[in-house]
């Protein structure tokens, strides 16, 4: 099974292709600017592929905080989890986003997904270092910037 296939450049000089995500058992969208290197997005995707658990459940649990803000008419969360990873029902990854490397060829993962609890805005999730930089709502937000934001539940 290829890791990364069908990449292609489109007239918006964007390079995009699919990217296997085991956790969902699927593959998912890729799109990179064209300037970077296929060695990066196959280093990115490799990253994506290989969440240690430690750092899945703390996307899960920063999930769960985001998913918290929206509320019933009585002011309950509409979902309860007895494990973190439950969330993950909720939640479909839609695209892998692979920015320009910087600090050497050091991989993110910068995702947009779709989730149950918000549908207009979705889901960001942004991982550097072995650490949840970011979950929140989809603003397309800079993977290298750290978000100290009151609205990032990481």
């Amino acid at each position: 099974m290829d890791l990364v296939r069908n990449l292609t450049a489109d007239n918006k000089k964007r390079i995009e292709g699919d990217v296997f995500f085991p956790l969902f058992d699927t593959y998912i969208r890729m799109r990179a600017e064209a300037a970077v290197p296929l060695d990066y997005v196959h280093r990115c995707a490799q990253y994506l592929n290989s969440l240690n658990p430690t750092l899945l459940d703390e996307l899960c649990r920063s999930s769960i905080r985001y998913c918290h803000t929206f509320r019933n008419n009585v002011g309950e969360p509409k979902w309860t989890f007895r494990d973190p990873r439950e969330v993950l029902r909720l939640i479909t990854p839609r695209r892998l986003l692979v920015p320009l490397p910087m600090n050497g060829s050091q991989p993110v993962i910068h995702m947009e997904l779709d989730c149950a609890w918000e549908e207009e805005h979705g889901l960001e999730w942004i991982v550097r270092d072995d650490r949840v930089i970011y979950t929140g709502g989809f603003g397309s937000l800079d993977p290298w910037r750290d978000h100290k934001d009151s609205w990032n539940y990481a």
